[in-house]
């Protein structure tokens, strides 16, 4: 028995000595001196490595991620991915770790420069009898690798110089023989080919006079409140309607009503809304506006479109509630103020988040150009979008376009979902607990492909949405079921004062014609995804 044991004991000695003979090391397949991503998000390189022992792979940067993150011994592959596109005009770095038994190996890994095209300013107001316009801009793109498109014939261009500070791109605007003024885009793309979302660098806004007057003289209109429509059912929820950059001939010859009319009939275009217009009272108040040029300064909200390639709008938040008021009777913290822009530009923004951290109100102020023009399929889907989505509902976007949504995000998105808000978004794949785990199990649902799609809050990973397309996404088809139901619960919870069942909203929304994935799309200007909706978690204003 001895002997035995003593053999056994043998054994466990032998196998300890051949383990701790195997050291810890790392053999890299090919040279990993230079390793480089391009400046897109989401481009990727493999790195191939032989390992003796386990080991485990992190970065130190949230743009770069590493995918697996462990391993065993012997032949392996770590997938870096980038997570967002570098913004920046120069390189960036971030370090990859591996790690085996206390061995660190550390390898640098860099992400491009994104091509860029940088504007001395992105918008420019031409009088009505045109002429020259000089554009300045720089870039790191050479003459032959940069494409400059413009959207329509009424300007045309020569061919570009460039020098030690940039390149001058010379103009020319052809007269106005119009009343109304009238848009022009002028892009900048990387190559010849135009890819929307992918080549666009950046973009011009030409803004030219129409022959018309362009100052007001007469404000006797001005904050007239017109009643479009009184509820019949609840207890009334208020959307106020009111137009920026409008001069007094336009409210006298009665554009300015036709335009508040369209907005109007626009927001009760999708279910469900279209079957609960009842239960909102709607109004618009006229606002005569000194001019029509969106600077900041010169109309009555103040209103100021970021240009380039963002939809970014800005306006006067005290302005906005002081016409709002002339409202009879309106309580401001329950209101939806939509302010449509007397412009065709494509752009749009919304804002919430007005109160307290212990007492949100419900108010939210979207903003929205008449894009191209009234009767413009985008101009219809783009306010939809803006003020019942983002608005009324609070829900949040469903594209994505950059990296990892960051932890703070995520907690900022889910302070919102304490409020009751942005439940079309998740950050959980498990389908017992994501928002719309009763939508995955119904049956009834089935056609609409309900499902946990990564990408959301304009983010391409970490942050989960329920379908592939929707209203909240692409703005071309109808609104997905969980953001129905987020709509229907709201009016409900704010008409009625009580919170409808799941099986309640169902009933409601099967007998519906819902034709959420019916594309509608007619124009074939690129688009491009809009800012996301802010939160701006400031007292109501006051003025």
């Amino acid at each position: 028995m001895k002997q035995y044991l003593l053999s056994f004991i043998f054994i466990i000695l032998a196998i300890s000595c051949t383990e701790q003979e195997i050291e810890p090391d790392f053999s890299f397949q090919s040279d990993t001196d230079e390793i480089t991503l391009a400046a897109t998000a989401n481009s990727q390189t493999v790195i191939r490595f032989t390992s003796t022992r386990e080991w485990q792979a992190s970065t130190n940067s949230q743009w770069l991620g590493v995918t697996p993150a462990s391993g065993e011994a012997g032949t392996c592959e770590v997938t870096l991915t980038a997570y967002s596109t570098n913004q920046e005009k120069t390189s960036r770095s971030a370090v990859l770790q591996l790690v085996s038994d206390g061995l660190t190996q550390s390898l640098t890994v860099t992400q491009s420069a994104a091509d860029y095209v940088t504007l001395e300013q992105t918008t420019y107001y031409i009088n009505a009898e045109g002429g020259a316009l000089e554009i300045s801009f720089t870039s790191n793109l050479s003459t032959d690798e940069l494409f400059i498109y413009g959207t329509s014939s009424w300007i045309t261009q020569t061919e570009e110089s460039r020098s030690e500070k940039g390149y001058v791109l010379p103009l020319t605007v052809q007269p106005n023989p119009d009343e109304n003024p009238r848009t022009a885009y002028i892009q900048f793309y990387k190559s010849s080919s135009i890819l929307p979302q992918n080549g666009l660098l950046n973009s011009i806004t030409v803004i030219q006079e129409g022959t018309k007057p362009v100052t007001s003289t007469d404000y006797s209109a001005d904050k007239t409140v017109h009643i479009l429509q009184q509820a019949s059912e609840g207890k009334g929820l208020p959307i106020v309607l009111m137009g920026d950059g409008f001069l007094d001939t336009e409210i006298a010859d009665g554009t300015y009503d036709k335009v508040m009319n369209k907005a109007m009939e626009n927001l009760f275009t999708e279910e469900p809304l279209k079957s609960l217009r009842n239960y909102f009272n709607i109004y618009s108040v006229t606002a005569v506006s000194s001019s029509t040029k969106f600077d900041g300064l010169s109309t009555t909200f103040g209103c100021q479109m970021e240009g380039g390639t963002s939809t970014l709008v800005f306006g006067n938040d005290e302005t906005v509630m002081e016409y709002a008021k002339c409202v009879e009777g309106l309580d401001p913290s329950e209101m939806l103020a939509v302010v449509v822009l007397n412009s065709s530009a494509y752009a749009g923004t919304t804002y919430f988040g007005y109160g307290t951290t212990t007492q949100m109100s419900e108010l939210a102020i979207a903003y929205c150009p008449i894009i191209e023009d009234l009767e413009n399929e985008m101009f219809r889907e783009v306010l939809v979008h803006e003020a019942v989505g983002h608005g009324f509902a609070k829900l949040e976007d469903e594209y994505s376009y950059d990296g990892r949504i960051s932890s703070t995000e995520i907690q900022q998105v889910q302070t919102l979902q304490s409020y009751g808000w942005a439940q079309n978004v998740d950050f959980t794949q498990d389908e017992n607990t994501v928002l719309w785990a009763s939508f995955l199990t119904d049956s009834r649902y089935d056609d609409e492909n309900i499902g946990i799609y990564e990408g959301a809050c304009t983010y391409m990973y970490g942050v989960y949405r329920p379908t592939e397309d929707s209203m909240m996404n692409s703005n071309t088809c109808g609104f997905n079921a969980p953001s129905r139901k987020a709509i229907y619960d709201m009016v409900m919870k704010r008409g009625e004062n009580r919170t409808p069942t799941y099986e309640e909203f169902v009933t409601f929304d099967q007998s519906q014609s819902t034709q959420t994935q019916s594309l509608r799309r007619t124009s074939t200007q690129s688009h491009r995804p809009f800012a996301r909706p802010h939160f701006v978690n400031k007292p109501l204003p006051t003025r």
